[in-house]
């Protein structure tokens, strides 16, 4: 039997010098056999090689032979899937089709109906490594002649169960997997062995393509010149061929050192004209901070790795969008989604939104809402009903979800069709209810921000959102919600996005795409045992004893490839690698390729490859410390201040410039359990009501013990509810009232034998002392009792707390550090309360009352509040004064105030000079 040509071409040659030897050594072959080049096929490993082979052909004169891999050669001869009906129940090549029709047929199978419910995240990997398994067996028996591929998927069956038999469930999974896989139609590459070549050249790199191997077999048997060109050494002497320039080695003490190496390496490159530079994508981690390093030099760049669709804002939105449509989403998750759809000078609705639901209070009832909050909470109602029609009942076929996605995605209004024009919204503004917030939105999908955005476009059609499934048996698979979601976010993990690039400076490439690239210098990083070796065993669900019996590559044959790959590395003259030495703590050793070509190099007698420290630049900077921050502000002092904001301003200067001036503050938690924060206010509420309610009652008959502490606790249920808070969430806190209420009302007992009695609750206050240069202290006093006894008249203000004890007895060990009753005091003193003025002939008297006191009330009453108040006044009096001239707001950096100050990255406390901020 005929068998093709076999040429040999020197493996050391560089990349630069292979090309024309490659295509003098085929025009020769060609001229030998008397073959007409222009009828004749070139295949090379993969497509990055094309036009640096058409290059090289180009530059001799006469007919050119037709350059391709096998799979453009076939997508040249006709359309995908012609070859096979669209519907077949097979392998399409299509990973998101895949995946949906493997889940199905697992779904299908007895047993396994409830698993995607009972473990979604196992069912999922089982449906990867079916769809793995399966595409294996399609692409190898591709390379199977169309005669012999009946006794080979019959052979197939009979190894399946003999070598899977181990495992019950691997092996119904094999079983599925190669059942399934047979039913693909015939792969497009048939095309390829009724193609009319006049003669056939294939170039093997790092492997042979057994597809390949199939046509040059074929073309030889009849009669067609066949030649097959390796640009590979034999494996056994692959690293013994002579190198013209040794690679560098350049060995880093830590990732950090290794990643600002690798970066000033291809910077140092590229200014001295070596470009493009490709950088090895071994150790993605590593890569992906020396992108960001390069991002920062504006170095053109050209990913060929790419990254998940799922990272980019366009896959973002997707799932967005999909988390605010499921039950029981929150504000958070639909804020996510109106923050990531709505953008441009419109978009502020959201913000006034979002303030209003961080508030937490709703409008009370009669009040008027501003007219911008109306607008909002009208744009979020007609949001909201679309996500309710997206998500309709919870279930349906995959058709339905998919045309309800593309709604979603182009802001049609809901009730609409996926063409409609948007609603008014739409069009006010300058903004839009799509993505982009562009107003030139239009009702064909290729006029929108989806089609206009690189990744945009690629998840669009990764998700079949323009044309359709074009699978009659998949358009009407049935899917919950939470599958179809499930499904999204696979197929935008599994999708890669690669922006296009012009004159790219660097090129990251994976090892195995950077062979016989005429690059001008490569940098590889991650050059150790643990990301530049030999790949794992691999663990998927076919055997490797099974890929070994049936021809297909197994883990040894996928290290051979990756060596192989490496030691076309060594062609370039220019070639860096950099290595660490320790991975976070654990030690890391030279790759065992390294560790090879050093081996070579020493029988050879030549001298070692150099290893070397990072050359890394050093620049000397002047010592510039982070600085006690002391602001100055005198013309944005607010003009109100409440008792938090003296307190702070006491504490420490800066806290209050933070929160007073500036007008910062932390977001609350919109979807955080209800705390013990809401437990204080719900108290506050209903006691409140309750002794609102006994003052009303006063010359009625008393209410036994029982009924009043019933009172109570109904007036605290009332509380709850009108502040929304969730019943369920303020169990923990709402179990201990009637233990409250057992502790309460002996004490008022006690209180009112003693001859106080309740005056008001819940008072605003403010007032405008003299003094202060018109500065407004304003506030609200929980409560207000009075006693008059002998003649005297006494006011005493009481303030709840539900806090610990021991932190209000250290508040009152020294009355004038307490700030909150001198405060509240302060106010009464100077005639805060417009609807209750302080009797001239009363004194005053204050306490905070501990409502969370288990063993009984605790009453800690201040000694002096008359004294401190006086004595904050006079202190907020000078203070003001000063900042109102331009004294400066400094901080003070002491503890406890900076153990729980929210401003202290502001002021970047933890890296001030020294202790002193000096």
């Amino acid at each position: 039997m005929l068998q093709p040509d076999h040429l040999f071409l020197p493996s050391p040659l560089a990349p630069s010098a292979f090309w024309p030897l490659f295509a003098d050594k085929s025009r020769g072959w060609l001229a030998e056999r008397c073959v007409a080049p222009r009828d004749c096929v070139v295949l090379l490993p993969f497509i990055e090689l094309v036009p640096l082979a058409r290059q090289a052909f180009a530059a001799i004169e006469g007919w050119q032979p037709r350059v391709e891999t096998a799979q453009t050669l076939a997508l040249a001869l006709g359309p995908p899937g012609a070859q096979g009906d669209a519907n077949a129940p097979g392998v399409s090549g299509d990973p998101a089709l895949d995946s949906l029709a493997v889940a199905a047929m697992l779904r299908s199978q007895p047993g396994l109906a409830e698993w995607q419910d009972r473990d979604p995240e196992a069912f999922d990997q089982a449906v990867a490594t079916v769809l793995m398994a399966a595409q294996t067996l399609v692409r190898g028996v591709a390379a199977v002649d169309p005669q012999a591929r009946g006794p080979w998927w019959a052979e197939a069956r009979e190894a399946t169960a003999r070598f899977c038999a181990g495992s019950a469930m691997a092996g119904l999974l094999s079983q599925l997997a190669l059942e399934w896989a047979a039913l693909s139609p015939a792969p497009d590459t048939d095309r390829l062995l009724d193609y009319p070549a006049s003669a056939w050249l294939v170039l093997d790199a790092a492997d042979r393509d057994p597809l390949c191997g199939l046509l040059l077999e074929r073309a030889a048997r009849q009669g067609v010149p066949s030649l097959r060109l390796s640009a590979d050494a034999e494996l056994e002497n692959a690293f013994e061929a002579p190198l013209s320039v040794p690679p560098t080695l350049w060995l880093c003490q830590d990732a950090e050192q290794e990643a600002w190496a690798a970066a000033g390496a291809v910077i140092e490159l590229v200014a001295a004209g070596h470009a493009p530079v490709a950088l090895i994508a071994e150790d993605r981690l590593q890569v992906r901070r020396i992108r960001a390093l390069l991002d920062r030099a504006g170095l053109a760049l050209a990913d060929e790795t790419g990254w998940t669709l799922d990272t980019t804002h366009a896959g973002a939105h997707v799932m967005v969008m999909l988390r605010a449509a499921t039950p029981g989403a929150g504000a958070d998750a639909w804020l996510d989604w109106l923050k990531c759809a709505f953008t441009g000078p419109d978009a502020t609705w959201v913000d006034t939104l979002e303030r209003h639901w961080r508030r937490g209070a709703p409008a009370s009832p009669g009040s008027a809402m501003p007219e911008r909050l109306v607008h909002a909470q009208q744009r979020w109602q007609r949001q909201q009903a679309r996500l309710v029609e997206f998500r309709g009942a919870g279930h349906g076929p995959l058709g339905r979800w998919l045309q309800g996605l593309r709604r979603m995605l182009e802001g049609a209004p809901a009730g609409s069709g996926a063409d409609a024009d948007a609603d008014a919204d739409n069009h006010s503004g300058g903004s839009s209810d799509d993505a982009s917030g562009d107003p030139t939105r239009a009702a064909a999908p290729s006029a929108t921000w989806w089609q206009r955005d690189d990744a945009g476009r690629q998840v669009w059609q990764c998700l079949r959102l323009g044309d359709g499934l074009a699978r009659s048996d998949l358009d009407d698979l049935p899917l919950t919600l939470a599958q179809f979601t499930r499904w999204v976010d696979t197929v935008l993990r599994q999708g890669s996005f690669r922006p296009a690039a012009l004159n790219p400076q660097v090129v990251i490439t994976p090892l195995a795409r950077a062979m016989l690239r005429p690059f001008a210098a490569v940098v590889l990083p991650g050059a150790d045992d643990q990301h530049l070796a030999p790949p794992p065993v691999n663990s998927g669900l076919l055997p490797q004893a099974l890929l070994r019996h049936l021809g297909l590559p197994d883990v040894t044959a996928v290290g051979k490839r990756a060596e192989r790959a490496f030691v076309q590395l060594l062609r370039h003259p220019r070639l860096l690698m950099l290595r660490r030495q320790l991975d976070g703590d654990a030690p890391l050793a030279d790759s065992p390729w390294w560790s090879r070509l050093a081996m070579a190099r020493l029988r050879q007698g030549l001298a070692a490859a150099p290893v070397l420290a990072p050359a890394l630049r050093w620049r000397a900077l002047t010592a510039a410390p982070v600085l006690r921050p002391a602001p100055v502000a005198p013309q944005a002092l607010p003009k109100v201040v409440s008792a938090s904001a003296v307190e702070a301003l006491r504490a420490c200067p800066y806290r209050f410039f933070a929160r007073s001036v500036l007008g910062l503050g932390e977001d609350e938690e919109l979807e955080a359990d209800p705390g013990k924060r809401e437990f204080g206010t719900l108290m506050h509420n209903a006691l409140h009501q309750f002794h609102e309610d006994r003052s009303k009652r006063a010359d009625a008959q008393p209410d036994s013990d029982a009924l009043a502490a019933q009172r109570l606790l109904d007036f605290a249920e009332a509380a709850m509810v009108e502040a929304g808070l969730d019943a369920a969430a303020m169990l923990p806190f709402m179990v201990g009232l009637p233990a409250f209420a057992q502790r309460y009302l002996p004490w008022l007992a006690e209180r009112e034998a003693a001859g106080w009695s309740y005056l008001a609750g819940e008072l605003p206050a403010e007032v405008a002392p003299k003094g202060l240069g018109g500065l407004r202290l304003r506030g609200r006093i929980d409560r207000i009792d009075l006693r008059r006894s002998k003649g005297a008249l006494t006011w005493q203000l009481l303030d709840y707390k539900t806090g610990a004890v021991a932190g209000l007895k250290d508040k009152l060990k020294d009355p004038l550090e307490d700030t909150q009753l001198a405060f509240y005091a302060a106010q009464l003193i100077t005639g805060g309360l417009a609807q209750l003025a302080l009797p001239p002939e009363a004194q005053l008297q204050a306490a905070y009352v501990a409502l969370d006191e288990r063993a009984g009330m605790a009453w800690l009453p201040h000694p002096e509040v008359a004294v401190s108040a006086q004595a904050l006044l006079d202190g907020l009096a000078e203070d003001w004064s000063r900042l109102s001239a331009g004294a400066p707001m400094r901080a003070l950096g002491e503890e406890p105030v900076c153990g729980h100050c929210e401003a202290r990255g502001l002021c970047r406390r933890d890296h001030w000079w020294n202790s002193d901020g000096a």
